[in-house]
């Protein structure tokens, strides 16, 4: 009779975890607003999370896109609708509970929530592969979105016959610090 170490009976029936990492491209979280999926650096994620809206409290007197404050992992933040900040249509206010995006500013170790339609996962983009040019902005019209959203979006990536929306942050940082 032959012992197996538990190491090695992981190794066999899970092989994908010990193998070398050859994917490529950088790691980017996928998320949904309105009829529109884009991406976030993952290097700028702090966290995400999915939280019940007992645990935002509210702040008096603030902008709409400002829902409120919360709190995680020993940390503060205030959470912004991303859509209505961006001039999308609100998330629903009879939701029980919100998908949020913590995002740090590297510059200020600032975090912010963002609250999305919903997160879709993990996607990997290869840099090269990176469409920076304005035919970005076509994509808008085509989903029936507002020009508006120009200056959040600087970049985008061809996934499986669609185009996802490279989400630019330090755009959408300087907005939120502007509507406080």
């Amino acid at each position: 009779m032959s012992t197996v170490s538990t190491l090695s009976r992981l190794q066999e029936l899970l092989p994908q975890l010990f193998q070398n990492s050859t994917i490529k491209g950088d790691r980017y979280l996928r998320f949904g607003i309105n009829q529109l999926s884009a991406l976030i650096p993952m290097s700028n994620i702090q966290e995400s999370l999915v939280i019940s809206v007992d645990r935002i409290t509210p702040i008096p007197q603030m902008p709409n896109a400002v829902m409120g404050l919360a709190s995680s992992r020993n940390a503060v933040f205030c959470i912004f609708d991303l859509g209505h900040l961006m001039g999308l249509s609100p998330l629903s206010s009879y939701l029980r509970q919100y998908h949020v995006i913590v995002l740090k500013e590297s510059a200020s170790d600032l975090l912010i929530g963002v609250a999305v339609h919903q997160i879709q996962g993990v996607t990997r983009v290869i840099t090269e592969e990176i469409c920076k040019d304005e035919r970005i902005y076509d994509i808008l019209p085509q989903r029936k979105l507002p020009l508006s959203l120009k200056p959040y979006f600087t970049a985008s990536f061809r996934q499986d016959d669609e185009e996802l929306l490279i989400l630019d942050l330090p755009t959408l940082f300087s907005h939120i610090k502007q509507s406080k």
